[in-house]
């Protein structure tokens, strides 16, 4: 009985984990010119490790409510990519993947920002976060 229980619980969870690996996996092979025509025709997932010269192992990704559902109120849905640039530094870049309606979504920029201790610097094109990235990083 207890072995039943397990196999519906993981099957029960299982399609949420492979849809948030399919946004995911959007995210990551969406072209950063798509995202802004001044960056190459390449992966964002590769453009995101060039730029901020880590290897992409090292870029963190999760499925979010684009940061606007925490308080109750219907949201998009994201993936945001997480770089650590230095000890207390990490660089965001949320990508909307799928709208209110649930619906997926060609992905776009929803919010482009580098956290600093308890201060956030937001950026409004790939562009000028990239500049950044490119002088702030280890």
């Amino acid at each position: 009985m207890s072995s039943f229980v397990v196999f519906l619980a993981l099957s029960a969870v299982t399609p949420a984990f492979a849809q948030e690996a399919e946004l995911i996996a959007a995210a990551q092979r969406v072209r950063a010119a798509s995202l802004d025509s001044t960056q190459p025709k390449v992966p964002f997932e590769r453009w995101l490790a060039q730029v901020s010269r880590v290897p992409r192992s090292a870029i963190r990704w999760e499925v979010n409510d684009c940061g606007e559902g925490g308080d109750g109120r219907e949201a998009p849905t994201c993936v945001e990519a997480i770089v650590d640039l230095t000890a207390d530094t990490t660089a965001h870049a949320s990508l909307v993947v799928a709208g209110i309606d649930g619906k997926r979504s060609k992905p776009a920029i929803w919010d482009l920002s580098v956290g600093a201790g308890s201060t956030f610097i937001g950026f409004k094109t790939l562009r000028q976060w990239a500049a950044y990235l490119r002088t702030h990083r280890r």
